[in-house]
């Protein structure tokens, strides 16, 4: 048992051992200290001594509130908890001490719990999943930050979730088990390994919060209210699916769903030939389509959560909050937005620094300050790989941490370092869609032409419903080959009207083309976007390009009518 005065006491019902062992981990592995050693929990007088002892000295006190709590009437962790609100009574009321945690669906108005319990403020854990705004919380409140009391909800009215609720109690994702009412068995491992997998897929997006697959066995076969569901499960959404048969085709069908409204955000169908013999096989290519579909920065899930915060302020979110808002950037990519995102990061960054993901989303907007020539930070490459680097040392398991390295090294032009940052963050998580497709972009422009194409082709495989600029690299790749009408083809299917990039590369190609109405319209449509393009482009094409492909370009602008200044001309930067 610990003796420190700055440990953590953590009071569960023995049924609750797996989901306590995974909140105790979590915190333990930020460097807490926490009792909770189930080889010291033998009984007896000795033993109930050094409870009352932990009890009476430990810095925060952890109750797990759950369906099992709440079905015993007597137990000894009833005990702890009238010892703990028994230590309150000298206490003042904004002392941190008590930290409530529900890790399932249980009310917290009808919770069998001290009164005591309902004057902080709960957090849910679904399955004892911890994520690092939590430990991050319990590592401020162990250095002295205030108690955080619980919201009065109107009289007899239990805290509803929304855009108000805390991110780590609202945002939850639940893989409910997949149905299939047939009896041939190969179906039935179908539908089990889908739903498992996807749970896996998803858990390698750092900033999605995934409930335990375990926690949701018990939906499996029957008829599921999503809304009640989502209330018992702690989930703010909700994914089914269900498999049919009908001869040699197998159908599956696939939605997800806010469990808060009830709306359907999404759903899918894929069908397929079947054999017993390719179970695998089905699912090894149906579940990154789902997954990343879903989950990467332009999937469902990441629109949905970044909408749901996008009105608050920037500087009151917390570091996850201000990640999930900073995806509207990549929706949007002005510099306003990125403006926005980048205060609610810096600003939640400076009271929650061990934040990997949000260390990576501002590695990320300032790259993207310097790439899309903004110019809102006159040093934002170098804020970049510093941010960058911290998000690696902060969280090295984190796709989006390598991901955001890698792209400051290619603006720096450390070719070969960008090359081992990209490949760990594919190596990381293959399932991204989006992280595929601009690495492939990048890798391409680097001079890797075929590891690039391959991993944008497979971006677009993942995601039939991708965003445009997925078709860059297969620009770039016909287009230096001189195959300017396949360049034309892949730069119509943008689709980026408001993007200077994306009209200096159909500008190129009509004008290779000899296009000469076409081209001059694009032109006209590119200086609207950016008056001064003729004078800052040598300075675009050598933060993005080098070689012959940069001169192909301008001869391309040249070509359509557009005139750049000659490289002997001081280099003006964008």
């Amino acid at each position: 048992m610990s003796e420190s005065p700055r440990a953590i006491f953590l009071s569960y019902a023995s049924q609750d051992a797996d989901a306590a062992r995974r909140v105790c981990e979590a915190l333990r592995a930020a460097g807490l200290e926490v009792w909770f050693d189930q080889s010291e929990l033998r009984g007896g007088d000795a033993w109930d001594a050094a409870i009352r002892k932990q009890v009476k000295e430990c810095a925060l006190f952890v109750p797990l509130v759950s369906a099992n709590t709440d079905a015993r009437s007597e137990g000894y962790f009833r005990r702890e908890w009238n010892l703990a609100v028994g230590r309150m009574l000298d206490m003042a009321d904004d002392q941190a001490f008590l930290l409530p945690v529900v890790i399932d669906g249980t009310p917290e108005a009808t919770a069998r719990v001290p009164d005591r319990f309902r004057e902080r403020q709960w957090t849910r854990l679904p399955g004892g999943e911890t994520p690092t705004d939590f430990v991050e919380r319990v590592a401020r409140l162990l250095s002295g930050g205030p108690a955080a009391r619980a919201r009065t909800p109107s009289a007899g009215q239990a805290p509803a979730p929304g855009p108000s609720t805390p991110a780590d109690e609202g945002f939850w994702v639940a893989v409910l088990p997949f149905k299939y009412r047939g009896t041939d068995s190969a179906l039935t491992a179908l539908a089990d390994g889908l739903s498992e997998e996807i749970v896996t897929g998803l858990s390698r997006f750092s900033y999605l919060r995934v409930i335990a697959r375990g926690a949701t066995l018990k939906f499996a076969g029957e008829s599921i209210d999503v809304r009640s569901a989502g209330r018992e499960l702690g989930a703010r959404y909700l994914m089914e699916g269900s498999l049919r048969q009908a001869g040699p085709r197998l159908r599956l069908a696939v939605q997800l769903v806010d469990a808060a409204s009830g709306a359907h955000l999404w759903a899918e169908n894929y069908e397929r030939a079947f054999s017993a013999d390719a179970v695998f096989e089905l699912q090894d290519e149906l579940v990154p389509r789902i997954v990343s579909t879903v989950a990467d920065a332009h999937g469902i899930l990441p629109r949905s959560l970044s909408e749901a915060v996008r009105s608050r302020d920037p500087g009151e979110l917390s570091a996850y909050e201000a990640v999930l808002r900073s995806f509207g950037y990549f929706e949007r990519l002005t510099g306003e937005e990125l403006a926005a995102a980048r205060a609610g990061l810096e600003s939640a960054l400076a009271t929650a620094p061990a934040s990997g993901d949000a260390w990576a989303m501002l590695a990320l907007l300032c790259v993207q300050d310097y790439a899309q020539g903004f110019n809102l930070q006159a040093d934002a490459l170098e804020r970049g790989l510093a941010a960058a680097r911290r998000a690696v040392e902060v969280a090295p398991t984190h796709h989006l941490s390598h991901y955001a390295l890698a792209q400051a090294l290619f603006f720096l032009k450390e070719r070969q370092s960008f090359r081992n940052a990209a490949e760990r963050a594919v190596a990381l998580n293959s399932m991204d869609g989006n992280v595929l497709a601009f690495l492939g972009e990048l890798l391409s422009y680097s001079g890797d032409h075929e590891r690039g194409a391959a991993l944008a082709a497979r971006a677009k495989q993942l995601n039939p419903n991708h965003p445009g600029f997925y078709w860059f690299a297969d620009f770039y790749n016909a287009y230096r080959q001189r195959d300017y009408r396949g360049a034309l083809a892949a730069a119509l299917k943008l689709n980026l009207p408001g993007h200077m990039g994306a009209q200096m590369v159909l500008a190129a190609a009509y004008g290779q083309l000899g296009e000469r109405e076409a081209a001059e319209k694009t032109v006209r449509d590119l200086l609207k976007l950016r008056p001064d393009f003729a004078s800052v482009a040598r300075g675009i094409l050598e933060q993005w390009w080098i070689g012959e492909y940069t001169e192909l370009l301008i001869e391309g602008w040249r070509k359509a009518g557009l005139e750049i200044a000659p490289a002997s001309a001081a280099v003006t930067r964008p």
